[in-house]
Formats: structure tokens, C-alpha cells, sequence
């Protein structure tokens, strides 16, 4: 007798993405300049692609300005199921995560969340390490979940918009991101915007 799938691995493939939000006016050294944006769009667009990522496929994010929303877009264009994984409240994270890019980024914000499953980071750290910020342990929570949630671990995807500087973040941070993905035997693909055209 064959083994039954855990009953909450209920997707094939699980993407999710982590990475820079769009440069606060007043960032010194670019990471993700708002005109990049396109730019990493068609970046991402490629890669879901080739990914074959579609319905039936499951995405999840963090749901700020830059990255996630740009893959959430995305996935949502090519019918994935989204779900947007938030590091706080909903107004607080609006002021905190997307509002600094524009009111244009705010309007697509509330756009993603009326099209998709939507949580909130609970107040107590759970697993998380202590003393990680809520971004980290949100990093962490987006892992977790695509691990829950795929058929199998081989099966998780992860985009990482990021500028590839060590940014010796520790447990949840984009570099540690990347290893646990590639740890539990996903697949990383990292999108740079400081080199693209």
C-alpha cells in the first residue's frame, strides 16, 4: 500500500521570494533603484516561466514594495495561488514597507491582497531565534510554510531579489535565505538589480 501525502503538502510546486524593497529616496548605495523595477519584473517573469510555475502552484511572499510585490503580480498573472505572508499589522506594514516607494506601489499593495490569502506575523516569535527581527523571522515563516505546504522539498522554488552583498544578517536574512532553500533541496535563483541594464 502506497503512502498517503501528508494532508497539508496540498501543491505541487511551491515558489516564494524574498529580497530588496524599492530604495528609500534617501539610501546612499543603491540596491534596487525604482527604475530597476521593470527591469526585475522581466527578470522574474522569466523565471516563472521557465519554472512552469501556474495553477495549481502555490506562491508565497512577504508582500513589501520591490520584490514581493513584483512576484506577486506575477504569479497571480499566471493563475498561482497567492498568499501573502505580512511582518505586521496591515496599516503599519503599508507605512513601513511600501509607502516610501509611492502611492502607486501603495494601490497595488491592497490590489494583491484582496487577491489572495493573507496572515499576519503572530506576535509571538514561535521558532524564530531570539532577538531575530519580525523581517527575519517573516523570511523564516515564508520557508516554513513552502516546506508545510509542497509535496515535496525538492519541489520548493525561491526567487532572491538582492544585491549578493553579505550582509551578515544571520538566521532569516537573504543569504541565509538562500542556504536553507538549497538545504532543504530547492531550487535558489537570485536576481540582482545592480546588474541589470
Amino acid at each position: 500500500m502506497s503512502e498517503l501525502p501528508l494532508p497539508s503538502a496540498r501543491f505541487d510546486k511551491v515558489v516564494i521570494c524574498s529580497g530588496h524593497m524599492i530604495d528609500a529616496p534617501d539610501r546612499k548605495t543603491p540596491r534596487f533603484p525604482k527604475e530597476k523595477a521593470e527591469a526585475v519584473r522581466a527578470k522574474i517573469a522569466q523565471q516563472l516561466e521557465q519554472w512552469e510555475i501556474g495553477a495549481g502552484d502555490l506562491a508565497v511572499c512577504g508582500g513589501a514594495c520591490g520584490a514581493d510585490i513584483l512576484f506577486a503580480e506575477e504569479c497571480l498573472r499566471r493563475g498561482a495561488q497567492l498568499r501573502l505572508l505580512l511582518a505586521q499589522e496591515t496599516d503599519d506594514f503599508v507605512r513601513d514597507s511600501v509607502l516610501h516607494a509611492g502611492e502607486d506601489w501603495v494601490r497595488r499593495f491592497h490590489l494583491l491582497r484582496e487577491k489572495s490569502e493573507v496572515e499576519i506575523l503572530p506576535e509571538e516569535p514561535g521558532d524564530a531565534p531570539e532577538g531575530a527581527s519580525i523581517y527575519a523571522r517573516t523570511n523564516l515563516w515564508i520557508i516554513n510554510t513552502a516546506r508545510v505546504e509542497a509535496a515535496d522539498s525538492g519541489k520548493i522554488r525561491a526567487l532572491l531579489v538582492w544585491d549578493e552583498k553579505p550582509t551578515g544578517d544571520g538566521p532569516g536574512g537573504t543569504s541565509d535565505f538562500e542556504q536553507e532553500v538549497r538545504d532543504l533541496g530547492g531550487l535558489v535563483e537570485i536576481i540582482n538589480p545592480t546588474k541589470l541594464a
